[in-house]
């Protein structure tokens, strides 16, 4: 079933009528607001992408990066990474656990037990990560977009040239 998905996306951004440079800024400002923002990603991705000229819907639906399957694994080590950077190493079953428990038990305890260090280590690991994703994310995508119109293209051309010739 989510290959299924990943299918419908990766067709919806092939058929994008935007540039490929569009349709590759849209997935930079999904996957960057997907590590950025824990809840309502979205939410930052489609005003994000207006602003850099990207499509939109690449945006939104790029932030599907970080879902409920993903998200008990890449928030960990995103503050494990922000940890290290901001010169204060947490243990990553530590922060594992710290995380989940927030998440099942959403509340003002739980948030507090995270902690301001371990928010600011989140923060700096998302920024780290999402700057890392958006630019493999853009590159990636703007690549693989202009190849799959090329072949369109070329396709259509020869269908055309086909029908030329029987006709």
């Amino acid at each position: 079933m989510a290959s299924g998905k990943s299918l419908k996306f990766f067709l919806r951004m092939m058929r994008h009528r935007g540039t490929p440079e569009s349709v590759g800024r849209g997935v930079a400002v999904g996957l960057f607001s997907a590590f950025i923002v824990p809840v309502g990603h979205m939410l930052l991705a489609f005003p994000l992408a207006i602003l850099a000229r990207g499509a939109r819907a690449s945006a939104v639906l790029s932030t599907w990066i970080i879902n409920p399957l993903t998200l008990s694994v890449v928030y960990p080590i995103q503050c494990y990474l922000g940890s290290f950077i901001i010169g204060d190493p947490l243990s990553y079953a530590l922060i594992k656990q710290r995380v989940m428990d927030f998440f099942n038990n959403l509340s003002w305890e739980t948030a507090w037990v995270l902690g301001r260090e371990l928010i600011v280590a989140f923060f700096v690991g998302g920024a780290v990560l999402g700057i890392g994703a958006a630019i493999i994310g853009y590159f990636c995508t703007v690549t693989v977009v202009r190849r799959h119109r090329t072949q369109l293209a070329e396709r259509k051309k020869n269908r055309t040239n086909l029908c030329r010739m029987e006709g």
